[in-house]
């Protein structure tokens, strides 16, 4: 299982759950070893972003793939 991490960290706090949420849709779309993702709020230790969300997938191109396109943009 191949781990990828985003965060809200360049977003405007109000937008982060619908960034969160477009990730997901377009991995279920275009990776099909995606897997699932989920969202932890970090606010209370984290000085840079507000949430944290990971994303899971079965094969590590996919994953790679997925960073390139939402994790580097």
């Amino acid at each position: 299982m191949k781990a990828v991490y985003l965060d809200d960290s360049h977003i405007d706090y109000n937008l982060a759950q619908e960034y969160f949420e477009d990730a997901a849709n377009w991995a279920k779309k275009q990776c099909m070893s995606y897997v699932n993702y989920d969202v932890t709020d970090v606010s209370d230790t984290s000085l840079t972003c507000d949430h944290v969300a990971i994303y899971l997938f079965t094969d590590p191109k996919d994953a790679v793939w997925f960073e390139l396109k939402w994790k580097f943009h």
